[in-house]
């Protein structure tokens, strides 16, 4: 948990820091206006009263943050790490295949083992054609994730590529709801992938 909290530190830095410059600068600037000669103090007070604001948005909202994403986590059996902060989050997996397996062949079986998956729950397939899955989450979590996964094939390998992002895509953190779609999903999706390709497949 203390790499998550240090992650979405960092990611908010920026906008923290530019916060603590606005509200410092229009508390020094008040201040010089009523009286021009304390500007030395002003600008002492006005820096202060920034760094303050400025370490108490950090503190709140990244503790409200990995308090959300500490539930979501164990909501799905999940560790929470430093990897639920960037979004998108995605994951690559390649797999042998046997002569003329198509990635439809695959993505059907990506489908159907989704389906039964407790949780997360799909709430919507948004897209299921030739080697493009994309589907809808809600339930379970804190915010809408839209899991897209694409497959390819090439010869004798299958390329999985898998992203989870809010369906928001102005959003910069979204308490962990993408990554926990993501890990949850993963070992099913490559369970899928390599059981049809090895013919193994009972769908």
């Amino acid at each position: 948990m203390i790499s998550y909290w240090v992650a979405v530190i960092r990611r908010f830095a920026v906008g923290i820091a530019a916060l603590a410059v606005l509200c410092g600068g229009a508390m020094a600037g008040v201040m010089i206006w009523d009286d021009a000669t304390v500007w030395a103090a002003a600008l002492l007070q006005g820096t202060l009263f920034g760094l303050a604001v400025g370490a108490v948005v950090a503190i709140v909202g990244s503790t409200s943050n990995i308090w959300q994403a500490a539930r979501m986590a164990s909501r799905h059996g999940l560790r929470l790490s430093a990897e639920a902060v960037p979004l998108p989050c995605t994951a690559e997996i390649r797999v042998p295949i046997r002569p003329g397996t198509t990635a439809y062949q695959l993505t059907d079986s990506v489908l159907h083992a989704l389906k039964q998956v407790p949780a997360p729950q799909i709430d919507e397939v948004k897209e299921f054609t030739h080697g493009k899955l994309t589907l809808i989450c809600r339930k379970s979590l804190s915010l809408p994730v839209r899991f897209h996964i694409s497959i390819t094939t090439d010869r004798d390998i299958a390329t999985v590529t898998l992203d989870a992002r809010p369906t928001a895509t102005w959003r910069l953190l979204d308490e962990g709801a993408s990554w926990s779609v993501l890990k949850a999903f993963e070992p099913h999706v490559s369970k899928a992938v390599h059981d049809e390709a090895c013919g193994t497949s009972t769908t």
